[in-house]
């Protein structure tokens, strides 16, 4: 009672007290760091399928609808999103809050084995922790120093086989991505006339070339207490077992690869340019 007799007695003093607390409250609303309801990202893993020279109707009919069938059925999935364009398909998968993220990657990763089968040159999915457009937290720029003899442009198989598994080791890294490069490729450049003179047409050499390039099962057999896998091992290992290839016979005499083109190791054509800012150079 004693607080409601001195409110009666005092209206000022106690006004003046409610507006005060009522500033201070507002004052400390504005400028107390709230550290109760810190960002929440969500758990998301994309998953990236290159076809080169596919359509992006191709892409989504071979490519993307068939990784999306296995992949509907992931437990804690919440969103799924595709993307299909020329030679690419994208899929972002959004998992519910609080789901490990490496657990997230390890399912991913079993659901993408389940797929059956891809069409023929469809690069192997690449999966990752993250959406597709995370903004870089860092850039790195290769240049050449003075005395360097070499081409920049073919240095990619180092930088994919030495500098990029080192950097995604590292604590904290999700992805490391490498732009600009050639990469290596075999190539087989064909002699028009020699094949048209042998009666082979360039379906005929691309279906030999790709029977060829197979590992094959041959099953196993049993051997006193032995168990022996026996297996055909075709997968090209230089140019060479390229050049050997035989296509066809033609009048009972064998066509190889060789005689009908050149099978040379070179660099695949460059399809964009990536420029990089100008190195500082202290005087």
């Amino acid at each position: 009672m004693k607080l409601v007799d001195l409110s009666i007695k005092k209206p000022v003093t106690v006004s003046v007290g409610a507006i005060l607390l009522l500033l201070f409250g507002i004052l400390a609303l504005l400028r107390i760091p709230i550290q109760l309801t810190p960002n929440v990202d969500l758990p998301e893993v994309s998953i990236q399928t290159t076809w080169t020279g596919a359509s992006p109707e191709e892409i989504e009919r071979e490519v993307t609808e068939v990784q999306e069938k296995e992949l509907k059925s992931l437990n804690g999935l919440t969103e799924i999103k595709s993307e299909s364009q020329d030679g690419l398909s994208y899929i972002s998968l959004e998992f519910e809050i609080g789901t490990d993220i490496d657990e997230a990657l390890l399912r991913v990763s079993n659901k993408m084995e389940q797929v059956k089968s891809y069409p023929d040159n469809v690069d192997r999915p690449i999966i990752k922790s993250g959406g597709r457009f995370e903004k870089a937290i860092a850039w790195m720029v290769l240049m050449a120093e003075e005395g360097y003899e070499g081409n920049l442009e073919e240095e990619y198989d180092f930088l994919d086989e030495e500098i990029q598994p080192y950097l995604e080791r590292l604590s904290g890294i999700s992805s490391v991505n490498i732009h600009g490069g050639k990469q290596h490729e075999l190539q087989v450049v064909v002699d028009v006339e020699a094949m048209a003179a042998r009666g082979i047409t360039v379906t005929d050499l691309i279906r030999a070339l790709r029977v060829e390039n197979k590992t094959i099962s041959a099953g196993d057999f049993d051997e006193g207490k032995r168990r022996y896998i026996a297996r055909t091992v075709g997968e090209y290992k230089s140019p060479e077992d390229v050049a050997n290839v035989i296509i066809r016979r033609v009048d009972g005499i064998p066509v190889s690869v060789k005689d009908v083109a050149k099978v040379r190791l070179g660099f695949e054509n460059s399809s964009g340019v990536t420029r990089g800012g100008e190195r500082e150079r202290n005087s």
